[in-house]
């Protein structure tokens, strides 16, 4: 039995060193899973700037197309508005020129 006791009180050191390895290990795996969650999180930070950039870019660029679609359709609305006023003018100047030569004949 004393042997028992000797070998226990000689292994216990043992035991006890063991015990710090161990612990020692975990907390380098604990620092390391901290680290890699560290760089995911950086990574998804960047991929959400990426992406809001990409879209604050589509939105500039649809806005831009807005606006150029609306500056043109109003030029053609304009030019389009124009001729009818010049066709109108020329008809009205048409039945006119035209009653006068009625007129004339009339007489």
């Amino acid at each position: 039995m004393k042997y028992v006791i000797i070998g226990l009180l000689l292994a216990l050191p043992a035991l006890a060193d063991w015990e710090w390895e161990s612990r020692a290990e975990w907390q380098r795996h604990v620092a390391e899973a901290r680290r890699e969650r560290a760089e995911v999180m950086r990574e998804a930070a960047r991929a959400r700037a990426e992406a809001r950039r990409e879209m604050a870019q589509a939105h500039r660029d649809m806005q831009r197309e807005v606006r150029e679609r609306h500056t043109e359709w109003t030029r053609e609305a304009r030019q389009f508005r124009l001729e009818m006023e010049r066709s109108a003018r020329e008809l009205r100047n048409s039945i006119r020129e035209s009653v006068r030569e009625s007129l004339r004949n009339w007489r």
